[in-house]
């Protein structure tokens, strides 16, 4: 018996399905490339666009050359990273894909050291 549309959930969109859905196959097809740049690299999301047609891959890495790095070793390697989400997703369009640092690790990474000041401030 076919499953209805109506009961998927219905907080949880179609784009963001699809984004969960290409993080596991960026992150899998990650793990097998032979590139020493992207040995310490993370997916750590991925956000697409409202038509499916885009998507942007958010990494995280030790600091910011090895992330630079990364960055230059994922789009030497998009054409296969694209080539993987079109052999392992039932889409229509593979969406382009890009690549940015998480910006969610700067933040924390930020707000813990206002902590770590304010603590030491209250300490002296």
């Amino acid at each position: 018996m076919a499953r209805s549309r109506s009961s998927r959930p219905s907080g949880y969109s179609r784009s963001a399905r699809l984004g969960e859905l290409l993080r596991e196959i960026v992150a899998s097809e990650l793990a097998q490339l032979d590139d020493d740049r992207l040995a310490l690299t993370s997916v750590t999301g991925v956000e697409t666009s409202v038509e499916l047609s885009r998507a942007t891959v958010y990494i995280s890495s030790l600091d910011d050359e090895a992330a630079t790095e990364a960055l230059e070793a994922l789009e030497e390697h998009r054409h296969q990273l694209k080539q993987a989400v079109a052999r392992s997703a039932a889409v229509r369009r593979v969406p382009e894909l890009s690549f940015a640092l998480d910006p969610s690790i700067s933040a924390g990474e930020r707000v813990d050291q206002i902590l770590r000041n304010l603590a030491d401030e209250a300490e002296e």
